[in-house]
């Protein structure tokens, strides 16, 4: 297939560090630019102010929403997962794949012509998927990866403030962007956290053996801004555990992050059922917390886990 890139938006340049996103800026507003933002550890410089934006996950697409850029949104994944509030947004907008997993292929995204590809979600940049982001900038086309997704860096609320004002100073509305700052500031610190500082185990399914997110995650970070503190502490990435020592540490609370593979209340009615854990207090007092997985993601929705997180542990 013939793919057809927007020429002259933009060039890159690749720094040897990591972590969560960096912005300078040499230019202001909408002004043509230029514009640099270090994201995952790579620079990126943009000429002018990206036209065209493909969003590859829903936290990615409601953040590019709040800055009020429905205009410059050609193509967006999984839009039948997007908050309410805009929902009606997606009228006009090429609906690149209608689930975020296993992420669309490179040559299905660049049929939308992006200067830009915004996503929460490493895996979009995979051998599968969009691939190398230094190479795809090479061939016309920038990236930003929500930084608290970012490979070996753990993921805080602060990231998304960051990643909103990057992305308002990148696509000239940097004033939209402090506002939206504000309200998830604001949603965030409204939340008291419980007392006694409970233990939660994060289960995002698997029955031979559990798996977990780990404290690298957004949710550890939730989970803290809450009260409570990991039953896993140790596990930093995502990977498994094992039902012996999920009884040994005992959680007071489980919480089930809800997916499309594995529905809540699938989930619940397995760790109900299986009898090696019914000695666990959380099995046995019932205590589950169910969060849309799409809410543990960096985005918009830290403030209603929160208050999700903080209202099941009461």
């Amino acid at each position: 297939m013939r793919r057809t890139l927007i020429a002259g938006a933009l060039s890159f340049t690749l720094v040897a560090c990591g972590g969560p996103a960096e912005s300078t800026t040499a230019g202001a507003g909408d002004a043509p630019g230029p514009k640099t933002v270090t994201n995952c550890g790579q620079q990126y410089t943009y000429r002018q102010t990206p036209q065209r934006i493909v969003t590859s996950s829903t936290p990615a697409t409601e953040l590019v929403l709040s800055l009020g850029q429905r205009e410059r949104l050609v193509g967006t994944v999984a839009p039948g997962e997007l908050l309410p509030e805009y929902a009606g947004d997606m009228q006009g907008v090429a609906i690149i794949a209608k689930k975020a997993f296993p992420p669309p292929s490179k040559e299905t995204v660049l049929a939308a012509r992006p200067e830009l590809v915004v996503s929460a979600y490493p895996d979009d940049y995979g051998p599968k998927a969009l691939g190398d982001r230094a190479k795809l900038a090479g061939e016309g086309v920038n990236s930003y990866l929500l930084s608290g997704a970012c490979q070996g860096h753990k993921a805080t609320l602060e990231d998304t403030y960051a990643d909103l004002k990057n992305l308002g100073d990148l696509l000239g509305a940097a004033d939209k962007a402090d506002a939206v700052v504000t309200k998830l500031r604001g949603e965030v610190d409204a939340v008291k956290p419980v007392s006694g500082n409970p233990t939660v185990f994060v289960y995002s399914g698997g029955k031979d053996k559990p798996t977990t997110p780990g404290t690298h995650s957004l949710v550890d970070d939730l989970l803290r801004r809450a009260g409570a503190s990991n039953a896993f502490p140790e596990v930093t990435g995502y990977g498994q555990v094992n039902w012996e020592e999920l009884v040994k540490r005992d959680p007071d609370a489980i919480l089930i992050e809800d997916q499309a593979f594995e529905p809540a209340d699938a989930a619940i009615a397995f760790l109900t059922s299986y009898p090696p854990i019914q000695g666990v207090t959380a099995v046995k007092q019932k205590q589950f917390i169910v969060v849309p997985v799409n809410d543990n993601q960096p985005g918009l929705r830290s403030g209603r886990a929160l208050r999700t997180i903080v209202a099941g542990l009461g």
